[in-house]
């Protein structure tokens, strides 16, 4: 465990549970021509980490009512020496309402107070099949039980809607990625929980964990993509996958209803 930066996390050159996900959901070419973009839309959702995992650091700043002008640059620029993030105004209330809403949430506001939690530490590993540099750096770690923690600003944090949530951006593969690279480091966890709020009001929060017969699935795919980025790194062949012309047959559901004519 390593206490780091994000910044200084991110420039490190170990596979991380993004790089994974990429490979999984697109291919080696993705992954390997991909550029780290911050973009505006993201700042709330690091604004309401910060909020409720570093309290203490005021890693977050509220700014003037547009990112326009001089007033917003000197600010943007002070708050990036110090490591924060600055927002305005309207988009800096929107994340303390978020925060409030997630400590509000009884079993959100248990993890987040477990006197045991660690918050935002960095873990490195070698996996010893792969011999690839592995890291993660889980939201929220409570060793004593086990449970790993994320949270995620979303559109809907309902059963319904995170389950579909979860295939569509590869959630299940970045929680069993976390787990085994914690596992590496003897560091064992068995527990993967999603903290979940709705960026629209009024915030509302799910609490979600995925099954053991899900994470069991979920393990394979992350082995089958670590594999893929082995033989990868040995040929030095980052390429798509992809057929050299790809052939798109009728769908079935469109042939079918050319009979209603």
């Amino acid at each position: 465990m390593i206490d780091m930066t994000n910044e200084e996390y991110h420039a490190h050159h170990a596979i991380s549970s993004s790089d994974v996900k990429m490979v999984h959901g697109k291919s080696l070419a993705h992954w390997q021509g991909a550029e780290r973009k911050q973009k505006a839309a993201w700042d709330i959702g690091t604004a309401v980490h910060a909020m409720l995992l570093e309290p203490e650091k005021n890693l977050v700043r509220c700014g003037p009512e547009t990112r326009r002008g001089n007033e917003w640059k000197d600010m943007q620029e002070l708050a990036k020496a110090d490591g924060a993030v600055l927002l305005p105004a309207a988009d800096y209330e929107l994340a303390e309402r978020m925060a409030a809403s997630v400590r509000a949430n009884a079993m959100a506001a248990r993890l987040l107070s477990d006197p045991d939690l660690i918050t935002e530490a960095s873990f490195f590993c070698t996996d010893p099949a792969f011999e690839l540099e592995l890291k993660c750096r889980p939201d929220g770690f409570i060793p004593s039980k086990g449970i790993v923690f994320d949270i995620k600003s979303c559109q809907d944090a309902s059963p319904k809607g995170f389950s579909r949530a979860v295939r569509q951006y590869a959630y299940d593969v970045q929680a069993a990625f976390y787990l085994d690279v914690l596992a590496m480091c003897e560091q064992p966890a068995d527990k993967f929980i999603f903290i979940c709020v709705e960026k629209d009001a009024p915030h509302c929060v799910g609490i979600h964990e995925l099954t053991p017969e899900y994470l069991i699935w979920a393990e394979r795919q992350v082995l089958g993509t670590l594999g893929m980025m082995a033989i990868a790194a040995e040929d030095g062949q980052h390429d798509t996958g992809w057929p050299t012309v790809n052939v798109i047959d009728l769908p079935r559901w469109l042939d079918e209803a050319s009979d209603d004519f």
